[in-house]
């Protein structure tokens, strides 16, 4: 999703580029309070986020339900 926001930025869509990088912090904000209503903390290896270059998330709506897909870059 971050080459999406850097290309509206790029394209001139700054309001477009903002709404992206709003929604993956609202996306953050909801998982990581699911977490915590389970009474989870979550704790990740710095190493761990740096390994996710390889890996591509893909999401649709359906149902009024957003549906999320991790796969690897091809």
């Amino acid at each position: 999703m971050g080459k999406g926001t850097d290309a509206a930025r790029a394209a001139g869509a700054a309001a477009h580029a903002a709404v992206l990088d709003d929604f993956k912090d609202q996306l953050l904000i909801t998982l990581l309070k699911r977490l915590k209503a389970r009474g989870d903390d979550l704790i990740i290896p710095a190493a761990e986020v740096d390994d996710t270059g390889s890996d591509l998330v893909s999401f649709r709506i359906a149902g009024g339900a957003f549906h999320f897909t991790i796969a690897r870059k091809h």
